[in-house]
């Protein structure tokens, strides 16, 4: 006989085990985490990049004329070539545009071309290494200052010496900041 008492004690067994099921797929520990780098960023509005000289901003004539000693006429190519080849890599100079897969494939748009090369953030998401085997120096490693869901700024410091006749030592910095 199906009496009040066994209809109560399947009621709360059903319960049970809705509340179990609904429980098991409301779970956020099994949602995969999504690397805030992952998709495709370019130059943030206005000057995105920032070159500085033994602490103070300069513009990329003044960097080539002071750091490189080139004259004024060739101050901006000279500087943007060095820049470009040695620090920037995949990232373009005038117009970046790099995408991160979830696979740590990195593909870059540069001087109107697409590179591909691979990227790796390490130590704790403090660096980003990026390697491009069709470029000059093939690795170039940055600072990851900022790295959010929209924002990344990325930053490089290195020591110039220059050799002759009036030896001198730069300390050079570069700041980028890029946005999705």
């Amino acid at each position: 006989m199906y009496t009040v008492k066994n209809s109560v004690l399947n009621l709360m067994m059903g319960l049970a085990f809705l509340s179990m099921v609904l429980g098991g797929c409301n779970n956020d520990d099994s949602l995969p985490i999504v690397n805030p780098i992952i998709g495709e960023w370019v130059a943030a509005e206005g000057q995105f990049t920032t070159i500085t000289v033994n602490g103070e901003e300069k513009t990329i004539v003044e960097f080539g004329m002071e750091v490189l000693k080139s004259n004024e006429t060739e101050a901006e190519l000279a500087g943007k070539e060095y820049l470009q080849f040695n620090f920037l890599g995949p990232i373009d100079m005038e117009e970046p545009k790099l995408l991160f897969t979830p696979s740590d494939k990195l593909i870059a748009n540069l001087s109107g071309e697409q590179i591909e090369g691979t990227w790796e953030l390490k130590n704790n998401k403090t660096i980003l290494n990026l390697e491009a085997p069709d470029l000059y120096a093939n690795g170039y490693s940055f600072n990851v200052k900022k790295l959010t869901a929209n924002e990344l700024e990325l930053d490089w410091e290195w020591e110039m010496s220059l050799v002759g006749e009036d030896p001198e030592v730069f300390e050079v910095g570069l700041k980028i900041k890029l946005v999705k």
